[in-house]
């Protein structure tokens, strides 16, 4: 299993730590000053391809009263149903609200849920469902890299708009397709963040990284490296693990014995507080510890021990689920109170989140909506304020990654009513459209029930 999502609920600590989760990986870049910079290969456009949409496909999934949109999480067979069902309920919740204030332009919003089960064949299975027999308009929020690299072909070869996924890999991405949005910050962007970080903090000293070996990890490892260039820092040799592997003591005693001074970590979360408590109780070391952002949720300060992750750092591309004093957070939790029986979380609020973008997609498309009017409506989006979010977001054709910003948060609190990722220090954008235009609404958009503008 590959890229999961920035944020991980609470549930069964021994469920969790008995099951190593794999990260999937991404690229990109990002400046000292918090402007992006290409990967290697230099300064050229992305590559785009253009999808044609055959008119017979254009209105598949809308009538007169309704809008299916369909969505690949895993629901069931699978650990990662922690992942999908706060999702679909999220997801669930914001559409439920927009349909009691009417729809958008008189039509209800449907969501199908195909169950992935996180992995290839059955994503491809449910993709094929959703497409052949559902109908749907589009698909939204596809979590996992194996499951949508099973179906980003099939969903681009049938023109179905495949909207906002939830993986950072880059190839969904590079080279572009005009059907296809992704909703996550990169790795390697985040690497590079967090890379700054250390070099501001800890200069001089020695970084020692510890990332899981696949492209995940080494994606942000890069990252990290291009982040402390210049920042009169030595790093120790990386060291690597398996992503079945559970105990990484050994790891962390080899970068006790190199003489680190700070940790980077790029590795999913059972391996990131396994990490911290080695260090803090087995080897009594107090290092500092910097952690990729998917490990920014309440189940690692559990799996670590409160005491052992204070002070932890890492970044998160959204506000977190219990800043109430956000208006649009407060609202994520009536919604989630009055449509659902769940308890706010991260992962509900991505899903959330996601629904949101969508929406205001739909909006800008138009009362009469195709598919070609729904890409082209998201390629205008332009300095779009989402309400739990905490930059602009924009698109445009040759960008077409949704978050492209993100903010630290840092391990505070020791006990289980009280830890919390508190943020800290500016937003640090990166976003890849910088001059657009704020497309002209049509006629009746801002009667239409949302939340962001």
């Amino acid at each position: 299993m590959k890229r999961l999502l920035k944020h991980w609920p609470s549930f069964s600590l021994a469920v969790f730590a008995a099951v190593a989760l794999s990260g999937a990986a991404c690229g990109g870049g990002n400046d000292n000053n918090g402007t992006a910079t290409p990967k290697a290969g230099g300064t050229a456009a992305p590559a785009v391809t253009k999808v044609a949409i055959p008119a017979g496909v254009e209105k598949n999934g809308v009538t007169d009263t309704e809008i299916k949109i369909g969505t690949l999480l895993p629901m069931s067979n699978t650990v990662a149903t922690a992942w999908g069902v706060p999702l679909s309920n999220g997801m669930k919740a914001y559409f439920d609200y927009i349909n009691d204030q009417g729809g958008i332009y008189g039509r209800k919003l449907t969501l199908d849920v195909g169950d992935s089960q996180y992995v290839g064949p059955v994503s491809s299975e449910a993709a094929r469902s959703l497409v052949e027999q559902d109908k749907v308009f589009a698909v939204m929020g596809g979590l996992g890299t194996d499951a949508q690299a099973a179906v980003y072909k099939y969903l681009q070869e049938q023109a179905v708009p495949d909207m906002f996924l939830l993986t950072g890999e880059t190839e969904f991405t590079e080279p572009i397709a005009s059907t296809r949005f992704a909703f996550l910050v990169d790795y390697f962007d985040e690497g590079k963040i967090l890379g700054q970080y250390i070099g501001k903090t800890y200069p001089g000293k020695k970084l020692g990284i510890l990332a899981q070996n696949d492209d995940f990890g080494k994606e942000g490892e890069q990252g990290l490296k291009a982040g402390v260039e210049g920042a009169n820092m030595t790093i120790a040799a990386t060291q690597y693990y398996d992503a079945t592997q559970n105990d990484v003591t050994a790891q962390m005693q080899r970068l006790q014995a190199d003489g680190v001074d700070v940790v980077g970590f790029y590795g999913m979360p059972a391996q990131a507080a396994g990490g911290i408590k080695a260090a803090r109780t087995t080897l009594n070391w107090d290092v500092p510890f910097l952690i990729t952002g998917v490990d920014a949720a309440q189940i690692v300060g559990a799996l670590a021990g409160y005491d052992n992750i204070q002070g932890t750092v890492t970044v998160s591309f959204g506000h977190q689920s219990d800043q109430t004093d956000i208006p649009g957070v407060a609202k994520y939790q009536e919604i989630l109170a009055k449509y659902t029986s769940a308890k706010p979380d991260s992962i509900s609020l991505t899903g959330y989140s996601l629904a949101e973008a969508m929406v205001n997609v739909l909006i800008q498309a138009g009362p009469d909506l195709t598919r070609s009017g729904f890409l082209a409506a998201a390629e205008s989006v332009c300095k779009f304020n989402a309400s739990t979010g905490i930059a602009p977001m924009s698109l445009s054709p040759t960008d077409h990654r949704w978050n492209q910003a993100e903010v630290f948060v840092k391990a505070t609190g020791t006990t289980t009513d009280t830890f919390s990722w508190v943020p800290f220090g500016d937003v640090i954008a990166f976003e890849s459209t910088k001059d657009c235009a704020v497309p002209t609404p049509p006629p009746d958009a801002t009667k239409q029930p949302h939340t962001g503008g």
